[in-house]
């Protein structure tokens, strides 16, 4: 039997035809939905010790980017990369003060039941679920176009902090004061206090 092969205009049809697709799948509402389901997932999977990796491996690239991309000096690269991801640093510690704060095994806590328990189980969800999301988000973006995002110059950052900014710094400063009075005001002990950090730092503990 004789084998027919497709005509070579028609391929060339059926190529431009699909092209559209490629470059617009991230516009249609099912690859939303579908990045969203996983991105949730893989939150709900791991603990925050992996998603403080994917800060550190951020501003690592961040640091390559501004010193030997962009060229700038090593100080000013460093100030640079901590104020474009002081974002994910403050919600990355608001996470973890929240985990603490709200953790299942402290008396106040674990004497709670039936609605009130709920609210405590929701808050503490929220408060680790949507800082992982956004981190992971963030990330995400960064390695799909890692050789455009290194060569790409960025915006020359502004003189005075935004607003935003300001609203991530005192969250980030807060979140650093209630963890170091946390044993305190928990009444836990420097080891009870330590082993509740690293049941949440260790990136294999999922």
């Amino acid at each position: 039997m004789r084998t027919t092969y497709p005509h070579p205009s028609t391929t060339l049809r059926t190529s431009i035809a699909f092209r559209p697709f490629g470059f617009s799948y991230e516009e249609l509402p099912a690859f939303h939905a579908a990045y969203f389901m996983l991105a949730v997932i893989f939150a709900g999977i791991f603990n925050l010790g992996f998603f403080a990796v994917l800060i550190g491996l951020h501003l690592v690239l961040d640091f390559i980017k501004y010193r030997f991309y962009l060229r700038k000096k090593r100080a000013n690269a460093a100030f640079t990369v901590f104020r474009e991801s002081i974002a994910d640093i403050a919600l990355f510690f608001l996470a973890l003060s929240s985990v603490v704060y709200l953790h299942s095994t402290l008396p106040i806590i674990a004497g709670l039941s039936g609605t009130k328990l709920t609210h405590v189980i929701v808050m503490r969800g929220l408060a680790v679920l949507l800082p992982k999301l956004t981190i992971l988000h963030h990330t995400l973006r960064i390695v799909f176009n890692v050789p455009a995002y290194l060569h790409t110059p960025t915006e020359r950052p502004r003189r005075f902090w935004s607003l935003a900014e300001c609203v991530y710094a005192s969250t980030l400063c807060l979140s650093l004061f209630f963890l170091a009075i946390a044993p305190g005001i928990l009444g836990l002990s420097i080891a009870e206090f330590k082993e509740m950090l690293l049941e949440q730092l260790i990136p294999w503990n999922i």
